[in-house]
């Protein structure tokens, strides 16, 4: 059995049977109601993850891109999320 090392890698597949894997990048906590999780591939293509916190529900959306310079500019040089993306749900990043 191979030995394996779980930590904030998050796996996203796409059709094909095609895998990308992301490493953790950016998270901001800032906000009360907004929390924002950033995860880029070796590759430079990135997501990032939304939390929308309501009373004790918390609503995931995401959103997509290709390129690292543009994730970059969405993140200010303390890590802060100053980006304005339109989120959308899980099924419908690259739709």
């Amino acid at each position: 059995m191979a030995i394996q090392i779980h930590d904030y890698t998050f796996v996203f597949h796409k059709v094909g049977g095609q895998s990308v894997y992301f490493e953790a990048s950016n998270q901001d906590l800032t906000d009360a109601t907004f929390q924002y999780f950033g995860y880029v591939s070796s590759s430079g293509s990135w997501i990032v993850q939304r939390f929308q916190i309501i009373g004790s529900a918390v609503i995931y959306t995401y959103f997509a891109g290709q390129t690292r310079t543009v994730y970059d500019a969405l993140w200010n040089g303390v890590g802060v999320y100053v980006g304005a993306l339109v989120f959308t749900t899980f099924d419908q990043i690259g739709v």
